[in-house]
Parts: C-alpha cells; structure tokens; sequence
C-alpha cells in the first residue's frame, strides 16, 4: 500500500509546478526580496561612523620600529608586533598600530583591534594618518612625505577574544544565506499554502480529500510540497549564481569573498536546524490561519501580519550590529513570529551564543510541533465549516 503522506506531497507538487503563477513568480519575489535586504544592509552600513571614534578613554599604543616618531610620544610603546598583539587581546589595549621599519618603502601600518559583530568598517585605523601627520620627524625628508601625504596602507586586522583571525564576511555568508531561503520560503510557499487551503474548502474539496486520507497527512504532506517546490525556488538561484563565480573566479572582489568564506559544520547543522522548523512554524500558522477563515478573501488579509512579523527585524538591522544586544533585540529575538529571523541575523552578526541559540532553537522546535498539532485539529473541526472559525481544539 502506498505511504498517504507521500501521495498528498506528490499531488500538491504537482499541482503547484503546473501553475503558470509558480513559474512567474519564481524569479520576480525573490529579486525583490534580496533587493530588500541589500537596501537594509546599505543604509545600516550608512550610519555607522564615518569618521574614528577615539575617545580619551580609548588605550592606544604604537611601536615605532620606523623611528618617527619622538621617543617622549605619549602613545609609544617599547613593546614588540607579538606583545602588542598580546595586549589587544587581553583587553590592556583598544587600538594597537605597528609601523615596520621599513615603512618608507613598504608604505604599511598594520592596525590590530579586537571585533566583535558584523565590522565591515573601522574608522578608527585612520588616526595613525593624523598622527605621523601632526608629529613626523623632520630627520627622515621621505619618511615626511609619506606621512604627511597620507600615502601608506593601514591593513586592518580584525581579532576576536581568544586571538583568532576574526573575518565577520566569511562568517555571515552560511547564516544569511540561510536567512534569505527562509524568506523564500514564507513569502512564496507560506502564503500559496494558506490559499490552497482556504481553497479546498470553499471547493469543498477538502471534504472528498478527508475521505481517503488523514487530516495529519493532508496539512504534514502540503508543508513537505512547499518545501520541495522551495527547492527548485532556490535552484533557479543558487545555479546561475555558481556558473558566475565559475566564469568570474579570477575576478578580484570574488576570490576575496571566496577566500573569506568560513566552513563550520557547527554553524551550518544549527543553521539547517533552524531553517527546517522555522519553515514548518510559519508554514504552519499560515495553513492554520487558512483552517479556520471561510473565504480566500477572508484569509488575505492575515497574510501581511504574518508576514510583516518575519521580516520586523529587519528593519532594525542597525540594532543587530551592535555587539552588546539590546533588550529590543532579546524581544524580537525570543518573540515567535520574529525569532526566526532574529536569531539568523545574530549568528551571522555573531552576537549569537551557543545557549541563546539553544534556547532559541528549542522554542521554535516546540512552538512548531504544537503549531502543526493545533492546525491538523483545527482542519479536521473545520473542514467544512464555512463561518470564521473561533479558536477552540477541545474535543466535545
């Protein structure tokens, strides 16, 4: 005997490939979707400090092996690369500047700080310019020139607490991209989903599809439909994307990225972890949502709350960079609609800690198991009932 499980996702993806809806929408929302996020990210990017933020209580030190600057300079420390580094990690430290001996030539300054978060600029390395600018030594004619002018290099290493290589880039790809098939998803499949649902009963269809096969199979097997039809979604995107950076390889900008990105199986299981049950939490509400209102015009006008509530955060994206969370941030990070997507901004902001994500991931798995529950014995009670259904699961 056939699985009913499998034979209602078969026929729900079947029924939806056919659709030429399907295949106009499969470009169009999702360029506009990452067109919004982009925006996001630019204008957060925007107002961050253009300009360093030193402050009298910022700890400086520089080690001049080049011999610029006078040895009364406040900052100056006889320390060498290695015990500057040192310091910056165990916090003696906020801003640490190397200038090498053979800066006149090399036209370097390597710059060490410690960078929590998503730090895609730190303004703060362009004060050594306006130091060797105020206090260049008169003794060195060419060492002058290229302080004063400005026309050295500050490589900005980016450290995290343990002293590591810190690459924010490398470490956000995984979780965004992550983030952005969750938004595939929700705004493609969950609302499709919904309107099936809805559908089927003013169709009465669902009462010859009840008939057969279990309410279980029925909502479990349309959820695991959206999450194939999902798949192709993000095939049409993910393929071209790769045939670019094939042909572009040797591009600068992209072996940088490339070169930047990290691999932590850590990172992507709980990353996977969270896609599949935040899917099924939102899919869930919006099928639930379609359990209980009688028309497809009825149902419409719950999508948007729905799905407003997935994307809220980003619109405070500015808010997830900081490396110290505000207490808005926990809020959206623990409320359900906006868990999800909060807590994929913080893993690839790296805010996120291991028993956050625990205690984040452990919600959702909950809430979705109980979401699921609450939508089959709604269906099952509403299947052919035609009025706005209250919310009530006990049995009679």
């Amino acid at each position: 005997m056939s699985n009913p499980l499998w034979n209602v996702t078969k026929f729900e993806f079947i029924r939806q490939i056919k659709k030429p809806s399907f295949w106009a929408t499969i470009i169009l929302i999702p360029a506009m979707i990452v067109g919004m996020f982009v925006i996001s990210m630019l204008v957060s990017n925007g107002n961050h400090a253009t300009e360093p933020t030193i402050d009298e209580n910022t700890k400086i030190a520089i080690t001049d092996e080049a011999g610029i600057l006078p040895k009364t300079y406040p900052v100056l420390t006889e320390d060498t690369k290695d015990e500057g580094i040192n310091k910056i990690i165990n916090g003696d430290f906020d801003l640490y500047f190397y200038i090498p001996a053979d800066f006149a030539t090399a036209k370097k300054v390597d710059f060490y700080h410690i960078s929590e978060g998503l730090e895609l600029f730190n303004m703060d390395g362009q004060a050594i310019k306006s130091i060797l600018n105020q206090v260049v030594s008169v003794k060195y004619p060419e060492l002058d020139v290229v302080a004063l002018t400005g026309s050295f290099e500050v490589t900005d290493n980016k450290l995290t607490k343990t002293g590591e290589e810190s690459s924010a880039i490398g470490r956000a790809v995984i979780p965004i991209t992550i983030l952005v098939v969750y938004f595939f998803f929700v705004t493609l499949f969950g609302g499709r989903l919904l309107m099936t649902v809805v559908e089927e009963k003013e169709n009465r269809i669902s009462e010859m599809i009840l008939t057969s096969v279990s309410t279980k199979h029925l909502i479990v097997g349309k959820i695991f439909s959206a999450m194939l039809l999902g798949l192709i979604q993000i095939a049409t995107l993910i393929v071209p994307l790769i045939v670019m950076v094939i042909i572009y390889k040797d591009n600068e900008v992209v072996s940088m990225v490339l070169s930047q990105i990290e691999i932590d199986p850590i990172t992507i299981i709980t990353n996977l972890a969270l896609l599949v049950f935040s899917i099924f939490l939102a899919t869930g509400l919006l099928t639930y949502i379609g359990t209980i209102t009688p028309t497809a015009k009825d149902a419409s006008q719950f999508i948007g709350p729905v799905i407003i509530g997935v994307v809220f955060p980003l619109y405070f994206t500015s808010a997830f960079l900081a490396s110290e969370p505000s207490g808005f941030v926990y809020f959206l990070t623990y409320f359900p609609l906006s868990a999800p997507t909060a807590l994929m901004l913080r893993s690839a902001f790296g805010t996120l800690t291991t028993p956050e994500l625990i205690i984040g991931l452990a919600e959702i798995t909950i809430l979705s198991v109980l979401v699921i529950k609450i939508t089959v014995r709604s269906f099952q009670r509403n299947a052919i009932n035609f009025n706005l259904a209250l919310p009530k699961f006990k049995k009679k």
